[in-house]
C-alpha cells in the first residue's frame, strides 16, 4: 500500500466509505440494471442519462428522471419501481462478477482495528448482497443507506460525532463523487477519491485512478 495512503489512514480514527464505484465496481452493473428497468417501461436509457443520476440521492434521481422523460416517467413511477430495480440488480449480479477494488482489501486487511462504515445512497440489500458474496460483509461496523434511513450524506458527515463517536475531522472519507468529497473536506475530513469512467475529475488528498483498468495513484 502506498505510504501516502497509509499516512492518511493512520492519522484518522474512523473510515467512511461510499459503496458504488468506491468499494465495488458496481457502476457497469447499475447501468445495465437501469437499461433493463427503463426498457420495461418502454423507455430508452443511455450512458448520458446514467451520468446525470450517478451518485445522486433518491430525491435527486427521481427529479432528474422526471426532467429527462417528462410525462412519460414520474417521481412516483421511480419510487414504485425501486423493488424491481433491486431485484433486477441481484439477478444480474448472479451472472456478472462484481469486483471489490484491491485498495479496499488493503484497507480491510491492514487496518483491522480502525472502524469502517459504508455510507451510501444505494440500497442496503444490494450492498449486503455484494459484500457477502465476497465474504467481507462483517468487516464493516454498519451499513448506512441514505435511501432507507431517509437522510443524506451531508447530515451524516456533519453529525459524525453522534453517529460514529468521533469528530468529522477524525474521519477518512473514501468517495467517487466530487461533491461528496467537497462536503467531507468542508467538515475537515481527509479524503481518498476514486476516479473511473462515469465520474468527473476527482480532487482529493489521495486519488486512485481506475480509468485504465488498473489501480494507481493519480
Amino acid at each position: 500500500m502506498n505510504k501516502k495512503m497509509c499516512d492518511l489512514i493512520n492519522a484518522k480514527k474512523v473510515i467512511l466509505m461510499d459503496f458504488d464505484g468506491t468499494v465495488a465496481d458496481t457502476e457497469p452493473l447499475n447501468y445495465l440494471t437501469w437499461v433493463k428497468c427503463m426498457n420495461d417501461y418502454g423507455l430508452e436509457f443511455n450512458e448520458d442519462y446514467f451520468k446525470k443520476i450517478i451518485g445522486k440521492s433518491l430525491t435527486e434521481i427521481a427529479s432528474t428522471l422526471e426532467e429527462i422523460y417528462q410525462s412519460k416517467f414520474s417521481k412516483q413511477d421511480f419510487l414504485n419501481g425501486l423493488p424491481k430495480f433491486i431485484e433486477t440488480f441481484k439477478e444480474l449480479e448472479q451472472k456478472n462478477d462484481v469486483k471489490i477494488f484491491d485498495y479496499v482489501y488493503d484497507i480491510l486487511n491492514n487496518f483491522e482495528n480502525t472502524p469502517k462504515y459504508i455510507v451510501s445512497n444505494q440500497s442496503k440489500e444490494i450492498i449486503n448482497s455484494v459484500l457477502s458474496k465476497h465474504g467481507i460483509d462483517k468487516k464493516f461496523v454498519k451499513i448506512i443507506s441514505c435511501m432507507e434511513e431517509k437522510t443524506n450524506k451531508e447530515k451524516i458527515y456533519e453529525n459524525a460525532e453522534q453517529i460514529f463517536n468521533v469528530k468529522p475531522c477524525e474521519c477518512l472519507l473514501c468517495e467517487d463523487m466530487d461533491k461528496y468529497i467537497e462536503m467531507g473536506k468542508k467538515f475537515g475530513m481527509a479524503t481518498i477519491g476514486v476516479q473511473h469512467k462515469y465520474n468527473k475529475k476527482i480532487v482529493a488528498d489521495y486519488v486512485i485512478n481506475m480509468n485504465d483498468g488498473l489501480e494507481r495513484e493519480n
